[in-house]
């Protein structure tokens, strides 16, 4: 699932290629991100920030070519709302989809639609609306493998064993992505 996790995040930062970062950036975010080793450190944080052009305006960086950074941390928010979602899902023995999960779900659907139709290249724009789809049926199907308590097919192929201890570790390793993201993407370091 974290290979799928890691799928999703970067499939969504790769298709949204109208607003890139510098190449730095982007595997700097990708060595973030990794669920399994991920990592932020103090040099990391100045190379990101040395590629941002105006540093006394980070909205703009934001709303512009930082936008891949957003859409990362967006879906990481979008993952941990599906997964929390999974955790009751699996406890409970029924499909439960949390308030946030489902507002999350929504704005992700809502900008991926608005950004899909301005990408002028047909085979581009359904490429990042499949996406969407796959990810919203894998998304569906693991609510539904939790509350049944199986074996998740993910649309993909791969077959994720599912387990209240799995389901738990999945959480705490996206909330250590929300972490070491959110220590990048603020302007000063922080230890």
């Amino acid at each position: 699932m974290k290979k799928l996790l890691s799928i999703i995040i970067i499939g969504l930062l790769l298709s949204v290629n109208a607003y890139s970062m510098t190449q730095n950036q982007m595997f700097i975010i990708q060595q973030t991100l990794n669920v399994d080793q991920g990592k932020v450190t103090k040099q990391m944080h100045t190379d990101f920030w040395k590629d941002v052009p105006n540093k006394d305006d980070v909205v703009e960086f934001m709303e512009t070519t930082g936008l891949m950074a957003k859409i990362s941390r967006d879906g990481m928010q979008y993952q941990m709302e599906l997964w929390k979602s999974a955790l009751i899902s699996y406890q409970n023995k029924q499909v439960f989809k949390s308030d946030d999960y489902l507002k999350v779900r929504e704005v992700m659907n809502d900008f991926i639609y608005r950004v899909s139709k301005n990408i002028p290249d047909a085979n581009e724009r359904l490429q990042v609306t499949n996406q969407m789809r796959t990810s919203m049926i894998n998304s569906d199907n693991l609510l539904k493998s939790a509350a049944a308590r199986t074996a998740m097919q993910s649309v993909q192929g791969p077959i994720i064993e599912l387990s209240e201890e799995r389901i738990t570790q999945v959480i705490n390793n996206i909330e250590k992505s929300f972490s070491r993201i959110d220590k990048l993407l603020s302007i000063e370091w922080k230890d």
